[in-house]
């Protein structure tokens, strides 16, 4: 019989798309004004993996990954998405999103996001989000699924990942004696 035990807490982790009226250093003012002090954070990319947006947020997007300064238990992850979109409303232009923000959480086999969208492979967690697990941990690497965003498994994003999860298992070391 398996025992209970709660999960190790996980790194937040937040993707942000956003219009060519903020400035990179916009952003990053935002996210640590409403989701905490920066713990890692990408380069900001060109976001052209995808057209999804553009009807909705316009052309030449760009995007960035942070690591917050804040271990979370992940059970909170739906909280962490619905102030996402309330944020997303607050900076809406005429029903538009001009900013998404995409909350999920880092653990040591994982990179998971949470969103509003129903699939086959995402699990409900109440309050209308879904998980979605985008990256795993195989034979010391990330793995993508098929249904892995590209942008999320891009080289250069893949080693972004890659520091971020060792950078949590030297926190979680010290923190709590793993």
């Amino acid at each position: 019989m398996g025992s209970l035990k709660p999960p190790a807490p996980a790194a937040l982790f937040m993707a942000v798309l956003y219009a060519p009226k903020f400035s990179d250093q916009e952003i990053i003012a935002l996210v640590q004004k409403n989701f905490g002090d920066v713990w890692l954070r990408s380069k900001a990319f060109s976001f052209d993996f995808s057209d999804y947006y553009r009807e909705e947020m316009g052309p030449s997007l760009r995007k960035v990954f942070f690591v917050l300064d804040v271990l979370i238990d992940p059970a909170w992850l739906p909280e962490w998405k619905l102030k996402s979109i309330a944020l997303e409303k607050n900076y809406s232009l005429a029903g538009k999103r001009q900013i998404n923000f995409d909350p999920g959480y880092l653990e040591l086999p994982k990179l998971v996001l949470a969103t509003t969208k129903n699939f086959a492979h995402r699990i409900y967690l109440g309050r209308g989000i879904y998980a979605d697990v985008q990256l795993y941990m195989k034979d010391g690497k990330f793995q993508s699924n098929p249904w892995t965003y590209p942008d999320y498994k891009h080289p250069e994003h893949l080693a972004f990942f890659v520091q971020a999860r060792q950078n949590y298992f030297e926190r979680l070391k010290a923190s709590h004696g793993l």
